[in-house]
């Protein structure tokens, strides 16, 4: 079992929710685990399985960015076209460290810094562009965090969990 975990003021709470919706999903899709679940509640104390592994997730960096391909002048001027709301871009960066580690223990299996990025520009008017950019870098994220964590499959894994001391 892998258990998602978020250290505190790991990037915007929006973000975190989304991010973990899509790791549930891909990595259940994947299937390198017998089952995948979010933590548990802070107050909640489970005693970790011999083979419970935690999947813990840091986002160091949030980036967030919007431009703009016409001046503020044309933006704010009350005649001009509403065509105008679509010309920019939003953008958005997730720089996150990622770590596998086996929970009875604490033994880190292996960690790992990932980036994700997400540009979005509106096609039509009432788009949210920053909504889109987002869901695409999470998408982005949860895909890397797969990749990362399934690599060399549940042969690697066992072996890994059977070199901890004690285990």
């Amino acid at each position: 079992m892998v258990e998602i975990r978020f250290t505190e003021a790991s990037g915007d709470e929006g973000m975190r929710d989304e991010l973990e919706l899509q790791l549930l999903s891909e990595l259940q899709r994947a299937g390198c685990f017998r089952s995948v679940a979010p933590a548990a509640d802070e107050g909640e104390t489970v005693k970790p399985s011999p083979d419970s592994i935690k999947l813990n997730i840091a986002v160091s960096e949030l980036f967030e960015e919007t431009t703009y391909d016409t001046s503020i002048a044309q933006r704010t001027d009350p005649m001009a076209p509403q065509e105008l709301e679509l010309l920019h871009t939003s953008r958005i960066r997730a720089v996150m460290r990622v770590a596998l580690e086996h929970a009875a223990s604490g033994v880190e299996l292996r960690a790992r810094s990932l980036r994700a990025d997400g540009a979005h520009r509106p096609l039509i008017l009432g788009e949210d562009a920053r909504q889109a950019a987002l869901l695409q870098a999470t998408i982005e994220a949860a895909e890397s965090v797969r990749r990362f964590v399934c690599k060399g499959g549940a042969k690697r894994l066992s072996k890994e969990l059977r070199s901890i001391p004690g285990s």
